[in-house]
This record gives C-alpha cells, structure tokens and sequence, in this order.
C-alpha cells in the first residue's frame, strides 16, 4: 500500500474500497488516500457508506482479509437478496497497529492470526514502559531477569508485579465505571494470577466475585493476604507464568490504544467522511470487531456533536464491558461510557451486537483480564437478576458485552441469532440494542465475524 493513493482493491469485492492508516497515537498516516477519499465522496454518487475497524492482533493482511472476506459475504447476501432501494455502497477501511506483543500464539483476547514476535522484544517493550514510568536501572535489571524465567514461585511473582506494576500505570475504565485509578501490586497479582488459571484450563472458572469486596478477602476468614499469598490462597497455582505479564500489558496497551485511535484519528475522519458526503445525506453504517469496537463507539462519542447520526452501528464480538451502555453501572452512580452512543444524534439506532459463549477470550476470559481490585468493592449484578440467554448470566460486573450481551441499557436479547436470510425482529419502541446471542453455533469463536450470518446482520440495518 506504499505510496498508493486512491482506492484499494480486494479480490472477489464488487464496491470500491478504501483503506486509511493511523499510527498509535491516532494521527493519519495516509494523508494523501484519505484526501483523496473526501474528494471522492464529494463528487461521486454512492448509496450508502460502510465504516469499518477491525480488531486486535490484526496486521495489515490480516485486516485485509478480515474485510474483503466479509465484504464478500455481505455482496454475496446483496445479490441473493436484493434491497428494494438501490445498493451501491462504498467501503472505507479503518487500520491502526493493533498487533502488539504476540510472541507465541497471541494475548487470550487476539483476534486474528497476526505474525508472531521474539519474546525478547515483547519483554523489551515491557521494560521500555518501565523506563518511560521513572524506574530506574535495577529495577529494570531485575524485572528484566524475571520475565526471562520459564516459571515463578509465589515470593517471585509478588516482585514481578511489585517492579512491572508502574508500566501499567492509571486504570481508565472508560466503558463500565468511568473511574481512574492506579494499577495495584495486588490488582496485577490477582489479574495474572486469575489469567493463567483460564489459560492452563481449570475444570471450574475461578468464582472471582463470591469471595466477597475484594480478591484478598477470601470466603474463609476475610484475613487481608499479603500479596505474594494470594495466589495459593486463592486456590491458585502456585507457579505463575512470566509470559502473563506480557499478555496483561498488551490487553491494556491496546485497549488504551484502540480508545486514542478512535477519539483521536477515527472520530475526525468520520465527521470528514459526513460532511464530504452531506450533500447527498448518504447514510453511514459503523461496523466495529473485538477492540474495533471500541475504536467505533470512541469516535461516535467524541466531541463535538456529529454533522448528522450515523445510520447503523454494527458491534461484531465486542472486546468492552457489558456495561458499556447501561443508564447507571452498579455502584458506579453514572452510566456507561458508551451510553452517548444511544443518543438518536450520535445514532439513528436501532445498535446490533452479537455475542455467544462460543467466544472463549470473551466469554471466560476478559473478566479475569480486565478488571481492577479496587473495583470490586462496589456493587456487582447478582446473576438472578439477569435474563438468561444460551451465552449465560454476565459473571461479574467486569463481563464482555461480546461474551454476554448487554445489560441495564434497555437491551433486546435475541437468542438465537436469525440466520442469514432470516428477516430480523423489529426494535420494539424505546429498545435503542439489539443483541444476538450466537451460541448455537452461528458464532463459532470471537474471529468468526465474515460469515453469512455476520454480513446479514449489516444487511439488515442497512435495508431493513
């Protein structure tokens, strides 16, 4: 794609496509296609606008055959079943570097096949964090000297979290609680604690919120743990993976990095992309998968107010809180970080989501993953009051909306998903999401979003 201006092709897709570029801090590294693009929208009739961000773990051939494989499917729909008005979309591309510290076979949240980097250089960006964050040369030494470990018993752990804890710096949870606050040594312990015993495959999930506040007060006495107790306390292993550090850092770095992606790079585009196309009102559908949604929902959000609403908004397999959207997060006292999103301004709405217990990463994983201790003090949805899908009750007020659905946001849940060909329900009034649960098998995994059943859910929003 170097040097190339001008539309990208995709074999088998029929629409124009193009792709813009953004590096990690959301600035524009296409200026020249992403130009040419506004011109083009300028000038050029087109039916309706798809906009799309791919996930985590995505290189660029990766994203590009994410994107051409769906597009495929969705012409492949559009012919089988044509729309009464005419169909003569455009497809713009978002790419940003989501592929990040994947050094064997990606984090438990990736969501693509990415390529695969040394150890040695996902450690080295660790201690790079680290230097940024003020440590100084034997921390570096030690912590360095740690991840190089095949395994660390539970003093060595406690240090490992205690030196690698600065990288991680202030927790952001800007789709659930909204609140700020600084990574824990017991916050780490228990996150990577908690990520390893899903990784190695216990036979019972680990019941993070039945202990009580917080993961240091256990059911059995409610004795506060010293950190390094904490794993064999908690039924844990008692040898703990270095390699989880890594993983952990790159969950967060590219959470982080997909919302500055999306607020900074995304969000100026998209308003560009409107008012290029204002003339003509061509009606624009958001699509976003995994961390792509988060790059979505971040640029519908931002500031200022959009030149007119996004038609539709599409969230395939959504790496955000199941909260993400609710009126009021338990205990929080304010609404999800997303909920601007279901404002008619930001969204013409109805908002499809799918999500099914088929999604591992999401649906056993990300509440072990991304969460905080000092979180846990407050309320979390008790599972009796949560309607029940085939995906399950959210576990705990951390759960994936790609994992569970949403909730407390005036949600539809619709279990199954219809299938490709099938006519989806109609929103009843007042319901702003409409969730699909594909647990019975039309969700296959969290990468299984360029099926038919995947594609037919944007044909539906666009000529429902």
């Amino acid at each position: 794609m170097a040097g190339m201006v001008g539309p990208y092709s995709m074999d088998g897709v029929t629409m124009p496509t193009w792709l813009i570029r953004f590096d990690k801090n959301g600035q524009c590294t296409s200026p020249e296609t992403r130009a040419a693009l506004l011109d083009r929208l300028g000038t050029a009739a087109y039916s309706d606008i798809v906009f799309f961000s791919h996930g985590w773990n995505n290189d660029f051939d990766d994203a590009t055959r994410l994107y051409a494989s769906f597009l495929r499917s969705w012409e492949s729909l559009a012919a089988a079943h044509p729309p009464a008005r005419p169909a003569q979309p455009l497809f713009v591309g978002v790419l940003w570097p989501s592929i990040w510290l994947s050094f064997d076979s990606g984090p438990a949240i990736a969501g693509g096949a990415g390529g695969a980097a040394r150890p040695d250089a996902a450690t080295e960006a660790l201690i790079e964090a680290l230097d940024a964050a003020g440590a100084t040369a034997e921390p570096l030494r030690r912590a360095r000297e740690l991840l190089a470990r095949p395994s660390l018993g539970q003093a060595e752990a406690a240090e490992l979290a205690a030196l690698v804890a600065p990288a991680f710096g202030a927790a952001h949870d800007d789709e659930g609680s909204g609140a700020n606050r600084d990574t824990s040594v017991r916050d780490l312990l228990f996150m990577l604690a908690s990520m390893q015993q899903a990784a190695v495959g216990a036979a019972a999930p680990v019941a993070v919120d039945d202990w009580g506040e917080s993961p240091e007060q256990v059911a059995a006495g409610n004795e506060p743990l010293a950190p390094g107790q904490a794993i064999q306390s908690a039924g844990w292993l008692s040898a703990l993976d270095p390699r989880q550090a890594l993983r952990l850092f790159s969950v967060y770095r590219m959470k982080d990095r997909a919302g500055t992606v999306g607020t900074q790079g995304v969000a100026p585009l998209l308003r560009d992309v409107m008012q290029a196309s204002a003339a003509r009102a061509t009606p624009l559908h958001a699509v976003g998968h995994s961390y792509g949604c988060k790059v979505m929902l971040s640029a519908i959000c931002a500031p200022p107010p959009l030149p007119r609403p996004v038609q539709s908004l599409l969230l395939l397999q959504p790496a955000l809180s199941h909260l993400a959207f609710a009126h009021e997060v338990p205990g929080a006292g304010r609404p999800g970080g997303y909920r601007l999103a279901l404002d008619p301004a930001r969204v013409r709405g109805p908002i499809y989501s799918t999500y099914s217990r088929k999604d591992t990463p999401l649906h056993t994983t990300f509440h072990l993953a991304l969460r905080r201790e000092s979180d846990l003090g407050e309320a979390q949805i008790a599972a009796g009051q949560e309607p029940s899908t085939s995906a399950g009750r959210p576990p705990s007020r951390f759960a994936a909306l790609g994992g569970y659905g949403p909730r407390r946001a005036g949600q539809r849940l619709v279990d199954p998903i219809p299938a490709a060909g099938t006519a989806y329900p109609a929103a009843p009034a007042g319901t702003p999401i409409l969730a699909f649960d594909g647990s019975q098998g039309l969700i296959s995994s969290h990468g299984d979003v360029t099926s038919a059943t995947a594609a037919w859910a944007l044909h539906q929003l666009m000529f429902r």
